[in-house]
């Protein structure tokens, strides 16, 4: 019977796998409607039935009980009544002057109206009684009641009202002891229908219970045939959907395993069929095109090397080995000079032959153990593994290696019948076991290679640390300097400039940076990185913007409303093409004197482009502007050009101050520079005067006005102000 069942089970299963999915699923939907139909239908004949019984029990039979005992009760108040009206009685004295009991007209008047009320009472409740449908025996045992009470009210309970109301004793208490034996009688017939009432309740609750019981046993069967049926429908779909869809899992996974020989069986014509149809074709063209994806997936493209992804997984592989051996193992950076004016002159078709000439080449140079890889663009790495166990021999090995790699690719070849020298810089970077990461190797080889790049290109350069170390530096240095601004970190620092008759003139402004946790940080240290991060800009801005407000303020100090102040400015800053607009703009916002503020430039500054200097200088100079050549003397200028900007001062770089007393060649340039700036009708200022000596040859040569230690370092601006109102006053 077993496998009859389960022979038909399979049976079944596999008609359902020419069945589509959406009709199975609608299939199940529709038997689980009909099973919830049945639970409903079974609960409703559950509850109907339980409603009947119920009904049955307080309409039919409670409902009679109730009535038959308010009537026992108010007939038992009825006979409270009369026993409470003989208790309440008083003696008086008789016609025959003997003593005579008389009752309570209030108290009997009283009993006598509720036992009247009470009567009218089980008058209603006796004909409701009487008017619905009862069976021949409680109809039988309520004609004797009815009987009884008849003779209990007219022979008793009227009577007894009346003599009550005519206050008699006497009467009244003969009347309440025949009351009492008509009572008893009519109570006894009352009891017997009572209790034939309760016994047809107590029947009619049985069945309910019964109906229940039948209730609950039809939902059960219905609810065990709905597991079952919900159970074997469930069991189908999973052998006709889940088994299959298994199946394709499987698949897949020996797919992404590179398996591409597994059997697909395709038994059916459902969605699942179709999708494993679709999987055997596309197995069957992924089995065809492994190679392509695998090259696509690790190799480039263009080159035929190692990619990225394939580069690191060597790399990882070669630090394990290299853990086990000790033997050190290098990376070397390849990066192209050059190579980006081949792609904008020639074509990016060019500069692609010469990378697949290069990769080629490189190839030639190691061994089949290593590893070529492309990263992208014209930069190469190269992985040597097995080098040696001693570093020194490791290095010499990379090294050799490095310098092949340098004279093949340095090789003439053609490109698009033209002659072509490519040239490379490359950097090395030693690796032993998991002394650093994969990211670190990158990292340090191509910082190396940079650094190759910076020495002249064409060549090789090692991993330093200490350039790690100050690259790390740097980049910190740039993070903090770019908040510097924005959370007032910078101050400009004041140094005095002062003429021969110690008159002070005014100072140059001199920026110096707050660093948090560091203390002062000078110039020297951190303007060449704003210069390289752009930083410059907003920071120049700040100083420029700085300098003029506190000229502003210095307009209402009698000491200080004639100075003038010097602000250097960036070669970056200055060659912005909107460079006045924003010089004007700040003096427009401030509203100083512009005859005031001094801008300093550098003669490599002002020589990058002339022309446009010339007319940056003199758009400045209508505006009242005025211009100082800083460091003159140190730069590449010719007096062709000196003549042609329009400078108002040239300053006397320090290095031909310092020694001007005891160096004839120094103190001739500075003479000469003095006597060039009379010439030319500028003023000229020496900076870096530190002794009374200099003062005296400077001044000696005709220089008039002088900035330097001798009179002051640059210093805050308070102490500024205090040192020129002390010169000033001496």
């Amino acid at each position: 019977m077993f496998k009859l069942l389960k022979k038909f089970h399979f049976c079944i299963a596999r008609r359902l796998l020419n069945v589509r999915i959406g009709v199975r699923l609608f299939a199940l939907m529709g038997l689980a409607a009909a099973v919830a139909l049945m639970l409903a239908a079974a609960g409703l004949v559950g509850l109907f039935a339980s409603k009947e019984s119920l009904r049955s029990v307080y309409e039919d039979r409670m409902l009679p009980v109730q009535q038959l005992a308010d009537i026992t009760n108010l007939m038992l108040v009825n006979r409270l009544l009369q026993q409470s009206a003989l208790s309440e009685v008083s003696v008086s004295v008789g016609a025959d002057k003997r003593p005579l009991l008389v009752l309570d007209k209030k108290v009997a008047a009283r009993a006598a109206s509720a036992i009247e009320r009470n009567m009218a009472a089980i008058d209603g409740i006796w004909q409701t009684y009487r008017s619905s449908t009862l069976p021949p025996l409680e109809r039988t045992l309520a004609n004797r009641f009815a009987e009884s009470r008849v003779a209990y009210v007219n022979q008793a309970l009227t009577p007894s009202v009346v003599a009550l109301r005519a206050g008699h004793y006497g009467t009244t208490k003969t009347l309440a002891a025949s009351a009492q034996v008509l009572y008893n009688e009519a109570s006894a017939h009352l009891q017997v229908l009572n209790q034939r009432q309760f016994d047809a309740a107590q029947d009619a609750y049985a069945g309910g219970v019964r109906r229940y019981e039948t209730t609950r046993l039809i939902a059960c069967y219905t609810l065990g045939l709905a597991m079952l049926v919900m159970s074997w429908l469930g069991l189908m779909l999973t052998t006709s959907i889940v088994h299959p869809l298994e199946q394709v899992i499987a698949i897949f996974k020996k797919i992404a395993k590179g398996q591409y020989d597994s059997t697909i069986v395709i038994e059916g014509q459902d969605e699942i069929s179709k999708v494993m149809l679709a999987l055997k074709d596309m197995q069957e063209k992924l089995g065809v095109h492994e190679e392509s994806i695998h090259q696509l997936a690790f190799y480039d493209a263009l080159t035929r090397l190692p990619n990225r992804r394939l580069l690191r997984d060597r790399l990882q592989r070669a630090m394990s080995v290299s853990t086990r051996n000790h033997h050190y193992g290098a990376v070397l950076m390849i990066d192209l000079d050059n190579f980006k004016s081949i792609n904008d002159t020639r074509g990016h078709d060019v500069g692609d032959h010469l990378l697949v000439e290069i990769a080629l080449r490189i190839q030639s140079c190691v061994r089949q153990a290593d590893t070529v890889a492309r990263l992208g663009g014209d930069e190469f790495i190269i992985l040597l593994v097995d080098l040696s166990v001693d570093e020194a021999q490791a290095a010499v090995h990379a090294e050799v290696v490095g310098e092949k790699i340098l004279t093949t690719i340095n090789q003439q070849c053609m490109l698009v019948n033209q002659l072509h020298q490519p040239s490379a810089s490359m950097g090395v970077c030693l690796f032993l076991g998991q002394n650093a990461t994969i990211e670190d190797l990158h990292k340090r080889a191509d910082m190396s290679m940079y650094q190759a790049k910076s020495g002249g290109r064409n060549t090789l350069r090692f991993y330093d640390p200490q350039v790690q170390e100050s690259l790390e530096k740097h980049i910190a240095l740039e993070t903090e300097l770019r908040g510097a601004v924005a959370g007032n970190q910078l101050t400009l620092h004041y140094q005095i400039q002062v003429d021969n008759a110690h008159g002070v003139l005014g100072a140059e402004v001199l920026l110096r940076w707050e660093r948090p946790g560091h203390g002062l940080v000078y110039p020297d240290q951190f303007i060449p990185i704003a210069e390289e991060s752009g930083l410059i800009l907003p920071i120049g801005e700040w100083v420029l913007r700085t300098a003029c407000e506190q000229l502003k303020v210095w307009e209402t100090n009698p000491v200080a409303e004639n100075f003038l102040l010097s602000v250097n400015v960036s070669a970056r800053q200055f060659r912005q093409s909107d460079f006045v607009v924003h010089v004007g703009q700040i003096l427009a916002e401030t509203g100083i004197d512009p005859a005031k503020l001094k801008l300093e430039l550098t003669e490599s500054m002002v020589l990058h482009n002339v022309a446009d200097t010339i007319d940056k200088m003199k758009a400045l100079n209508l505006q009242g502007v005025h211009f100082s050549m800083d460091d003159f003397g140190t730069g590449y200028s010719s007096l062709a050009h000196l003549t042609a900007l329009p400078i108002q001062q040239l300053k006397i770089d320090r290095s031909f101050v310092r020694n001007i007393a005891s160096n004839h060649n120094d103190a001739v340039i500075a003479q000469t520079i003095i006597g060039m700036a009379h010439n030319l009708g500028v003023a000229v200022i020496a900076e870096g005067v530190e002794s009374e000596e200099q003062r005296a040859c400077l001044e000696r040569f005709g220089c008039p006005t002088y900035q330097g230690y001798l009179y002051g370092k640059p210093m805050p601006l308070e102490e500024f102000e205090e040192l020129a109102l002390q010169v000033s006053t001496t």
